[in-house]
């Protein structure tokens, strides 16, 4: 029997230029640069020579109502700003189209 792993984190496609060989995701606060790295590569088989990250608060929104406002904040995330080498810019391209 052959146990299989699935990742329990979510990576979201923010911006990609194929020109730079640069990539924008959004993942969880909790994720770390090695764990993006490790990510990529076991997974879209990209190898990130460069991994950056932001944490970044969640937007105040407000709903406007009849007889009262209700004020909610959104939740807060990193971005991750991913560089890889020249190799791996065909397969970001396809890991991207199959996102989309």
């Amino acid at each position: 029997m052959v146990k299989v792993w699935f990742p329990s984190m979510f990576m979201r496609l923010v911006n990609h230029n194929l020109a730079k060989q640069k990539a924008t995701l959004q993942v969880p606060p909790s994720m770390t640069k090695h764990e993006v790295k490790e990510y990529l590569s076991k997974i879209y088989n990209i190898e990130a020579t460069k991994v950056s990250t932001v944490n970044v608060a969640g937007d105040w929104k407000r709903l406007y109502g009849k007889r009262k406002t209700i004020a909610y904040r959104r939740r807060n995330y990193k971005l991750a700003f991913v560089s890889y080498g020249p190799e791996e810019a065909e397969a970001a391209t396809e890991a991207a189209k199959a996102q989309n």
